[in-house]
């Protein structure tokens, strides 16, 4: 009877037992409905009340297994998913803390917009595209969210990226050539211009850090393997990450150009200028991408042309002088002081010896999180 299938279910059910039920005809409805997972093997009524059906395999009760292996690899998404965003939390929040009491620094605004969308939204969807395992393993993914294995798959990757951001910042402020800025106090950076705030050295590395960092910790939490397919078939996470990868190797080895400034890393007032030829990118900026580029070198000039500025106002560039200083006697643009490594004008370009040391920093973190990943958690 109908009232005696409910029961069986309910009875499961109060022994803590998650309760699963299949059926094919509307006798079978009301257990449908109380079962945790109920699975109708019919196109009637039962396929009507009951939150999964199946006309496949002439309705077989193999299809059980197909929702199983779907809600463990689900399940495995969900989870990898979960440990990102607590990756994102913990990292951007500590970086974002670290260039603020450094110096009030920020990040470029283009940072932002490409961290949450480029990366928190299209390529953590392609994390969901991981398809399950052709077999049922006899055991189900951890649920848990405070268990030893979740929680070693945030704490790693985030312990290892602030590790990564302190020896890049390190070797950065060995150099000589290495200028502090505070872009408030030092260039009186007007609150207007906020956008402006990642335009230095420690900002530059900053940025290359964060996506780094995000971007991996995407990639290694869609690992293949007991619930999951190989990562190898999921070809939109791998193109994702193909194309960050170069875009961030692109950033740190070449020489200054409109994408760089786009992102203010490795990028100078010349080229912060052309960047205004990328129509869209400039039409939503605040005032970045087609300004100047207010580099530490600015504080030169402002303390130069200081004498013939009105009481309590400073100098800086602007477009209108091509962010140069109007007509005064100043340390000229060619000068080491303000132009140097191929860069023209203010800039935050790194020299060719800290591009090969920085490289060699990130690719220590993208080999350790993988080995991490593929050897510790994965077995």
């Amino acid at each position: 009877k109908p009232e005696d299938k409910i029961n069986v279910v309910k009875y499961f059910q109060s022994r803590n037992l998650v309760t699963g039920m299949c059926g094919d005809g509307g006798n079978d409805c009301g257990g449908l409905r109380a079962a945790h997972a109920g699975l109708a093997l019919s196109d009637a009524e039962a396929s009507m009340v009951s939150p999964f059906a199946t006309g496949r395999d002439g309705k077989s009760l193999m299809t059980v297994v197909d929702l199983i292996r779907e809600g463990r690899a689900c399940l495995a998404t969900n989870i990898a998913t979960f440990q990102y965003f607590i990756v994102y939390a913990f990292t951007l929040t500590s970086i974002r803390t670290i260039l603020a009491l450094h110096g009030a620094l920020s990040l470029g605004e283009y940072v932002w917009v490409t961290m949450d969308i480029g990366i928190g939204m299209v390529m953590i969807w392609t994390m969901t595209l991981s398809k399950p395992t052709k077999e049922l393993c006899h055991y189900r993914p951890t649920a848990t969210l405070l268990g030893p294995r979740t929680l070693s798959a945030i704490f790693f990757p985030y312990v290892t990226a602030m590790i990564m951001l302190f020896a890049a910042l390190g070797v950065l402020w060995s150099k000589d050539w290495y200028v502090e800025l505070k872009p408030i106090t030092d260039i009186h950076l007007l609150p207007s211009l906020w956008m402006l705030r990642g335009d230095n050295y420690d900002s530059g590395v900053g940025a290359i850090t964060l996506f780094l960092a995000l971007v991996n910790t995407a990639y290694v939490n869609t690992y293949g393997g007991t619930f999951r397919r190989n990562i190898i078939t999921n070809i939109g996470v791998n193109v994702m990450y193909a194309l960050f990868l170069f875009g961030l190797g692109w950033m740190l080895l070449s020489p200054p150009n409109q994408f760089n400034c786009v992102y203010r890393v490795n990028c100078d007032s010349q080229e912060s200028q052309a960047a205004r030829d990328l129509t869209v990118l400039a039409l939503f900026s605040a005032g970045g991408v087609g300004g100047c580029f207010l580099g530490p070198q600015v504080k030169i000039w402002q303390e130069e042309m200081q004498p013939a500025m009105p009481p309590g106002k400073y100098w800086l560039p602007n477009t209108t002088t091509a962010c140069m200083p109007p007509g005064h006697d100043t340390t000229p643009l060619t000068s080491p002081e303000i132009s140097q490594f191929g860069c023209v004008g203010p800039n935050n370009c790194f020299s060719w010896p800290l591009r090969w040391q920085l490289l060699g920093i990130f690719l220590a973190y993208i080999v350790v999180n993988h080995m991490f990943t593929k050897l510790f958690l994965q077995g």
